[in-house]
């Protein structure tokens, strides 16, 4: 049997001093793989489970240090300037990046025990305490690394540290039950209400999202629903309205919180060399407000982390 302390995660981020990612100050623990692609995701170095190399091409000055760190020819050279960067015989090794003295190239997530984990969360812990606080898992899809997941919130828990977990809801519920009763709080996204259209924008249906949204309610009494706000995708009254009406007959939940969109994504996406991006435009302030009344109609509280 593992020992609980050497069960490891990739994580590509720990962010301390977060305070949108529930109450308090916090430290949030980004945990890397997602069964989703959402067309707007602000994280897309958070899709694939394995660690891998952000290349910023604009931030590159042609020095060659990475080609001539790189035993594994990902990086040809030619008269001196850095040619291409191959994926394909990249190792992930994080050479190039250790010697890319302009950020060019970043690794991106790395596997960390839960003991190492804990050591760094425990230096904030005074925050935590004094401001309400504590830790909270994102991604990602944290349920995705269910085994890690699971020890992290079980020692959080023996040292007294308040849990989150910010979550697509895509997740078998038999892997994620036992851990869903042990957090203090879920939050859970409905980026929209037509399976078709949400399969069309994030490559899944909604159906197990939804499934386990009620089960959460049923199971856990501190779920936040959050609602990423994209401008004539999921912003429309119909929309809205369908959402209000499944989660007042369904669940019982603290309330719902919007986010309208960023673009944070964009540059990334292309660090990685992916396609599917698009852009999109956040509602303006007087959509979102009109938004809020429509979700107070149905008596449900309107959630601000900011």
């Amino acid at each position: 049997m593992k020992e609980s302390n050497r069960i490891a995660g990739n994580v590509f981020q720990i962010q301390r001093w977060s305070v949108h990612d529930g109450d308090g100050i916090r430290s949030t623990v980004f945990l890397k793989g997602c069964p989703l692609r959402c067309k707007w995701c602000a994280n897309p170095e958070s899709w694939n489970p394995n660690p891998e190399i952000l290349y910023f091409r604009d931030r590159c000055i042609g020095c060659a240090q990475c080609s001539l760190a790189c035993n594994h020819q990902a990086i040809p050279m030619d008269g001196g300037i850095p040619l291409s960067f191959s994926r394909e015989k990249c190792c992930c090794c994080g050479d190039c990046c250790e010697v890319c003295p302009n950020g060019a190239k970043k690794m991106i997530g790395s596997l960390m025990t839960v003991e190492e984990v804990i050591k760094i969360l425990k230096r904030d812990s005074i925050f935590y305490r004094e401001s309400k606080g504590g830790v909270t898992f994102s991604g990602g899809e944290p349920f995705a690394q269910s085994e890690f997941l699971r020890e992290m919130i079980l020692a959080c828990k023996r040292l007294a540290i308040d849990t989150a977990v910010e979550t697509s809801g895509f997740f078998e519920w038999e892997d994620a039950e036992d851990i869903v009763k042990e957090l203090d709080t879920v939050f859970i996204d409905i980026k929209h209400m037509d399976e078709q259209v949400h399969k069309r924008l994030t490559g899944v249906s909604n159906r197990k999202i939804l499934e386990n949204v009620i089960r959460i309610s049923q199971n856990h009494h501190d779920l936040i629903i959050r609602v990423p706000l994209i401008s004539g995708v999921n912003d429309d009254r119909n929309n809205i309205e369908q959402m209000c009406q499944f989660l007042q007959e369904n669940t019982r939940i603290l309330g719902v919180e919007l986010l309208p969109y960023h673009p944070l994504g964009s540059s990334k996406m292309s660090a990685l060399d992916r396609e599917g991006w698009e852009i999109f435009n956040a509602p303006d302030a007087e959509k979102v407000e009109h938004i809020k009344k429509i979700i107070a109609e149905y008596e449900i509280q309107n959630i601000d982390f900011k």
